[in-house]
């Protein structure tokens, strides 16, 4: 039998050296049908093969990403996602929000979403205690969710999440245990009006236990971010909102480990002295009151 092999000098696709690689990759995803992906895709191939070739990626240095990035993938799951903290980091998350949201000046600025967002989040009626019985000092929020004339948006969904005195939240302990705390989904009524009591956030650093961690400490040193609220907010013929609300007194507000501060997104959070809440409630012992109205965007 006859065996016909064939000549190396017949083969298509030649990859013996480090620019031919790149051109025969471009060329294989030149075909991507989607125009966008196909755009994303070269570009992002450009990008990382200069890289790799800018700074002479070594191999042991790859295997050390591949398995870097192996490990990262163990520490993501409902509520958490190890990937989202590196994002944050790099401040890729804030390059994103920042160009892709567009707005008039005077409607409220995004920010990023973290990576403790959980999707079906328990409801309360307007005023409750969302605490669910995380530790902290007492606090009342209240504000008005608008449209740029200033009109309320009324059936707005109003996910927040938030740390408690320790600088964790409830999805960093045994979520199917405990139960999720200081978290809510809110819908306003025809006043686009909000307010629910809950605990006042601290400053905390990010999660120490995962892989971004270690990359921010061999890096920046920065690992902490400043008291905060988060806030998602949905209404039917609107942008989605999402953005942070910072606690003025934050000794953090300056270095803030993943670039999510605004000006505009800072307020106070003003201690009061025990006696009759906002809403009426008696309290038996002093509380925080923020005060912030949100505007959002049509679109």
């Amino acid at each position: 039998m006859t065996h016909h092999i064939k000549s190396a000098q017949t083969i298509e696709n030649i990859y013996d050296s480090a620019d031919l690689i790149t051109q025969e990759v471009l060329k294989r995803y030149e075909g991507t049908p989607d125009p966008r992906l196909r755009e994303l895709m070269l570009s992002l191939i450009k990008h990382l093969h200069g890289f790799a070739r800018d700074v002479k990626l070594t191999g042991n240095e790859w295997t050390f990403l591949m398995g870097f990035l192996e490990e990262t993938g163990k520490w993501c799951f409902p509520g958490r996602n190890e990937f989202v903290i590196f994002s944050d980091a790099l401040g890729l998350s804030m390059l994103t929000v920042t160009q892709d949201y567009k707005r008039p000046l005077h409607a409220t600025e995004p920010t990023l979403v973290g990576p403790f967002l959980l999707e079906e989040a328990p409801r309360f009626e307007m005023g409750s205690d969302i605490s669910g019985g995380a530790a902290g000092s007492p606090m009342y929020a209240r504000g008005r969710i608008l449209d740029t004339e200033g009109k309320p948006v009324a059936r707005a969904l109003i996910d927040v999440w938030h740390s408690d005195e320790r600088g964790l939240y409830d999805v960093q302990e045994d979520l199917q245990k405990t139960g999720p705390w200081a978290r809510a989904l809110l819908t306003t009524g025809a006043d686009g009006g909000y307010a629910f009591w809950s605990v006042l956030p601290v400053d905390y650093p990010i999660p120490q236990d995962g892989t971004a961690i270690r990359m921010m400490r061999a890096t920046t040193g920065r690992t902490w971010r400043p008291a905060h609220l988060h806030f998602r907010i949905r209404a039917e013929g609107f942008l989605t909102l999402i953005t942070h609300i910072f606690d003025r007194s934050s000794g953090n507000l300056d270095g803030d480990a993943v670039f999510g501060v605004r000006p505009s997104l800072i307020a106070d959070f003003i201690p009061q002295s025990l006696g009759k809440a906002p809403d009426g409630k008696v309290m038996d012992r002093d509380f925080y009151t923020l005060d912030y109205d949100f505007v959002m965007v049509r679109g």
